[in-house]
């Protein structure tokens, strides 16, 4: 990449440290060094939270759901434990501080100097990534703290918790202040996000389609309370990710400090192993994809770990999602073709077949393996041949490691997962809320457990 990404974190880091909280107990002017600036520009927040948050996506956020959705095992230690549902309050720690203050916190300083600025598509980006992030939060917790939260500066170290309905009200209403920022033209010499945007590299039109495509996925989440007809509409509006081209990801760095965290955690801790249930659906059909998804390392053939088997000769995450550059996926115009056909069936059959038809193309071709013999028989799809759990599977398939397959999973009970233990009776549903929060906020709702639904999941 152009740009040492972790160098800006910390740069950022640093100065959001200095600028929050060191006016509290040291004269701002005291000192002052130009060359050291207190603030920190629009350009250095976006590119910073963009890294962090695919960091995040990548690791945190995902890396327990798909044990859980059987994308990958548990082989040892800590790993193993979580496969086998034993969750800790403290398993979450670092995803919700890492939410708060390297997301939220950033989006909110960025949003506020846009505003000061009126810098309409760094405060349209802003107010969509931030949608993005709100309901990566709630749809793992449910109920989260939103309109108090991130007022610490101000002494509210106890923010109310918001209801799930209420953010995902608050999401809906972002991403249509984002695409209004983002259809308004710049003026002359305000400043613009261009390469500082790391993603679509100031391209208001991708971000657009982008929002324009979440509120699909809004919709699609809310489904077992308001049916698939707010989907169907919400596609029939149009403007969505047209192609591969339009996807919302993070690419990472091949340099040490700009790798992927999934490369980084399998350097590290190596416990870890690609899921029996995946494995077994991909190699029944020969799929192309295989390589790509896994890295049998040593073994002969691919092998996964089945629930608790702890097997830790089974093939590892393959370099697509597993080497040092291998991107962090948000949302893809593949995974739009999934929601389209799962919209549309029982509804148009043959519109159902056609899109999931292009969501497995589109999948293969993401990753460079696009098989015309293998599409041939695997991706053709009629009205009359295509069923929901095709469609579902399909999409478990082509969602590798993305926790939008415990969202899916939640809603409809496909694909059947075995348990790991005989101890069990129930997969997990939600995260437990952290420590901390449990300790110091009395706000936080009590009496939850991980095999609890959020609000949208009853």
């Amino acid at each position: 990449m152009k740009q040492n990404i972790l160098r800006r974190i910390s740069l950022v880091a640093l100065l959001a440290v200095l600028f929050s909280g060191c006016e509290k107990w040291i004269d701002p002017e005291i000192n002052e060094n130009p060359n050291n600036p207190s603030d920190v520009t629009m350009a250095l927040i976006l590119p910073s939270t963009q890294a962090s948050l695919g960091y995040i996506i990548g690791g945190d956020h995902s890396r327990v759901s798909s044990m859980w959705m059987q994308h990958t095992s548990g082989v040892d230690r800590q790993a193993l434990a979580l496969e086998r549902y034993s969750v800790l309050e403290s398993d979450q720690n670092n995803l919700w501080n890492s939410f708060y203050t390297d997301i939220l916190k950033n989006l909110d300083q960025l949003q506020k100097k846009a505003e000061a600025e009126e810098t309409m598509h760094f405060l349209g980006i802003a107010k969509i990534m931030k949608a993005y992030s709100l309901m990566m939060i709630t749809d793992v917790w449910g109920d989260a703290p939103y309109t108090e939260a991130l007022q610490g500066e101000t002494g509210n170290t106890t923010p109310v918790y918001d209801s799930q309905e209420s953010i995902y009200q608050a999401v809906a209403a972002l991403l249509d202040q984002g695409i209004s920022h983002l259809s308004t033209p710049e003026v002359a010499g305000k400043p613009v996000p261009g390469a500082a945007d790391l993603i679509f590299a100031g391209n208001a039109a991708k971000w657009v389609a982008l929002a324009k495509s979440l509120k699909v996925r809004h919709a699609l989440h809310l489904s077992k309370k308001n049916g698939m007809g707010p989907v169907r509409d919400a596609i029939n509006a149009g403007g969505l990710i047209a192609d591969n081209g339009g996807d919302f990801q993070f690419n990472f760095g091949s340099a040490a400090n700009e790798s992927n965290p999934r490369y980084q955690f399998d350097s590290e801790r190596g416990d870890i192993r690609v899921g029996k249930k995946i494995v077994d659906l991909m190699t029944a059909t020969n799929d192309p994809r295989i390589p790509v998804y896994f890295d049998k390392r040593d073994a002969e053939t691919y092998v996964g770990s089945g629930p608790a088997e702890a097997n830790v000769n089974a093939a590892w995450t393959g370099a697509g999602y597993a080497a040092a550059n291998a991107p962090t996926y948000f949302l893809t115009y593949f995974e739009m073709k999934f929601i389209e056909a799962e919209a549309f069936f029982g509804n148009d059959n043959d519109r159902a077949a056609a899109a999931y038809n292009d969501g497995v193309k589109a999948s293969l071709a993401k990753h460079g393996v696009s098989n015309t013999d293998w599409e041939a028989v695997n991706a053709a799809e009629t009205g009359a041949t295509i069923t929901l759990e095709k469609i579902l599977i399909g999409k478990y398939i082509a969602n590798f490691l993305n926790s939008e397959t415990w969202v899916d999973w939640r809603r409809t009970g496909i694909p059947t997962l075995a348990l790991p233990n005989a101890n069990v009776s129930v997969t997990p549903r939600r995260y437990l809320y952290p420590t901390d929060e449990r300790l110091y906020n009395p706000n936080m709702p009590a009496g939850l457990s991980s095999t609890d639904k959020v609000w949208w999941d009853n």
